[in-house]
């Protein structure tokens, strides 16, 4: 039992940081096993097409989420500007 939670969780986790990594450094163009050349941002679906091609691509998909959602949250979140430009506004009833 410990042993499939560690495979999941392994393989989880290296789609995660191949998807930051690709988000990270989207003008990096990457050859596949020498036929296909791929921008950085494409890696973890060709990854997970080849996951695909040779059984489930669950794990896979898991790992692409967890990334995007730790992507969102470090670097984009952060960087978003904060409040809302409320206006000078009338007050009511004067």
């Amino acid at each position: 039992m410990l042993s499939i939670i560690l495979v999941f969780l392994g393989q989880a986790s290296t789609i995660m940081l191949v998807y930051v990594w690709s988000r990270r450094n989207p003008n990096v163009r990457i050859n596949f096993f020498g036929l296909l050349n791929v921008q950085a941002p494409f890696l973890p679906w060709v990854l997970t097409g080849f996951s695909l091609l040779l059984g489930s691509i669950i794990v896979d998909l898991l790992g692409i989420a967890v990334g995007h959602v730790y992507f969102f949250l470090e670097d984009v979140f952060p960087n978003q500007p904060g409040g809302f430009a409320w206006g000078e506004g009338q007050r009511l009833g004067g």
